[in-house]
């Protein structure tokens, strides 16, 4: 899977081929037949389980009884976190698959990774925690895309740790939905 992570992510599922896959692993395209009946079976196969892995992961944080800036947090780490773990294969997903609508299951299982991010910051809305004019499906996307546009630019080997990343993408994105108190009006000129 490895192997076929790697040059899906480096060629793209299209231009990828069995024949290049198989010789990465040494052995020949007919071999690779005794594991895998299709590239899009092993699309699936590369790409499956770190889906699975963010959705059912997200799916128990948002029944926890925490405030939503934790989960947010949360979100923020768990999603980097299996970017680190995964990073080729979760990279594939979302260069190859991410709303490119190869499928009802996958775009049913993207619909529930927004869903559940959309609630956790209504429920923030809701709490008073989060500025009450929050744009929920706004703020869920914004977050989603910083998030994953990581696979663009962050490298796990890189100088920024995953955990220091998580924790400076959870800043930002919070620091512009927390409630602020009213600004101040400029004092009218003299005179």
């Amino acid at each position: 899977m490895a192997a076929a992570a790697k040059v899906f992510r480096a060629r793209g599922f299209a231009a990828a081929s069995l024949d290049e896959i198989a010789g990465n692993l040494g052995m020949s395209k007919g071999s690779l037949y005794n594991y895998v009946s299709s590239k899009e079976e092993l699309l699936e196969a590369v790409v499956g389980p770190p889906a699975e892995e963010l959705l059912s992961t997200l799916r128990g944080l948002a029944a926890m009884d925490l405030p939503a800036s934790e989960k947010v947090r949360r979100v923020t780490r768990i999603h980097v976190s299996v970017l680190e773990r995964t990073y080729d294969f979760a990279a594939v997903y979302l260069h190859e698959v991410a709303g490119r609508g190869l499928g009802e299951e996958w775009a049913a299982k993207d619909h529930a990774y927004v869903s559940l991010i959309e609630e956790v910051i209504a429920s923030g809305v809701a709490e008073g925690l989060f500025a009450p004019d929050t744009d929920v499906l706004v703020s869920a996307m914004a977050l989603i895309g910083a998030l994953n546009w990581l696979t663009r630019w962050w490298h796990v080997e890189g100088a920024i740790s995953a955990s220091t990343i998580a924790e400076r993408i959870s800043d930002v994105f919070l620091a512009g939905l927390l409630v602020r108190s009213a600004a101040k009006e400029p004092p009218a000129p003299a005179g």
